[in-house]
């Protein structure tokens, strides 16, 4: 899909980070845009922005963990634009910590948003592509669903769910015209670090986010946005983004043994971080 002008494009997580920059993109590129998000001062900021631009949008409040809030959102998209052509599954959350010390309320916390999420969506509104035989999805994963990172195991195990989940459904709706894209990048600079839920290693993901000239610092939402929107035009089945993250899916790809080997030594500075943050007076 190479015309945005008139498409219709729904994106979750629209309030902030990579989904307000690449809603804001479409928009400029013509298109109409239905927005979705639990925070409604943000969706409501961007709908403004939007308008501004000549552009129609529909903003909808949704917990996409909750299968009757997206069912909500789909039909009031296709009630009130007649079809959506662009699906941008782009809510998700994070979580920095251990497998051992992970809790089955995380899990299922994580899951239903990163996992879930996706699935519902794809459920409502995929016999409608199918029907058109028309259309593009956009999964908005990580580069922690290329190659498994330490301390990060239950948004690895998201994030690599929904790799696979975009490499089956490209190859199945190949011969319904509907193009779909795996979104793989590094560190973004988003809120999504605020949302994160950090269990033992605060200091670390500090430390590495913030350190001048290092690779984790990442790109702009903006940034991001312009690279999934080259992505969709070329019907591009992974766009994988920082270069750190290229680096590691490359080195996982050629070398497994030096990719364990870096992944290793990463868990071993979050484990000496959280062993001078647990010695902090007042540490639990």
């Amino acid at each position: 899909m190479k015309d945005f002008r008139d498409k219709v494009v729904l994106v979750t997580g629209a309030a902030s980070g990579i989904g307000r920059a690449t809603a804001m993109e479409f928009a400029r590129e013509g298109a109409n845009l239905v927005i979705a998000d639990v925070e409604e001062p943000g969706m409501e900021s961007i709908a403004a922005e939007i308008r501004s631009l000549g552009r129609e949008t529909l903003p909808v409040k949704t917990d996409v963990s909750h299968r009757g809030e997206v069912e909500t959102l789909c039909k009031r998209a296709l009630q009130e634009f007649g079809k959506v052509d662009v699906l941008m599954n782009n809510a998700g959350v994070g979580m920095a910590c251990e497998i051992k010390d992970t809790d089955l309320s995380d899990w299922e916390w994580i899951v239903g948003i990163n996992l879930w999420g996706p699935i519902y969506t794809l459920f409502y509104l995929l016999p409608h592509m199918v029907e058109r035989k028309s259309g593009h999805i956009i999964n908005v994963a990580s580069g922690a669903g290329l190659i498994g990172l330490p301390a990060s195991g239950a948004y690895t195990t998201t994030k690599f769910g929904v790799v696979g989940l975009t490499e089956v459904l490209r190859t199945e709706m190949e011969r319904f015209h509907i193009g779909v894209t795996a979104v793989c990048p590094g560190v973004v600079r988003t809120p999504i670090f605020d949302r994160t839920k950090v269990k033992g290693f605060k200091q670390g993901i500090t430390r590495l986010t913030e350190m001048k000239g290092n690779p984790f610092r990442g790109v702009t939402p903006e940034e991001a946005a312009i690279k999934i929107i080259g992505a969709v035009k070329r019907n591009q089945a992974v766009l994988v983004f920082t270069a750190f993250a290229t680096v590691l899916y490359n080195m996982k790809r050629i070398s497994p043994g030096l990719a364990r080997m870096t992944a290793r030594g990463m868990f071993n500075f979050f484990l000496k971080q959280k062993e001078e943050e647990d010695r902090k007076p007042g540490s639990a």
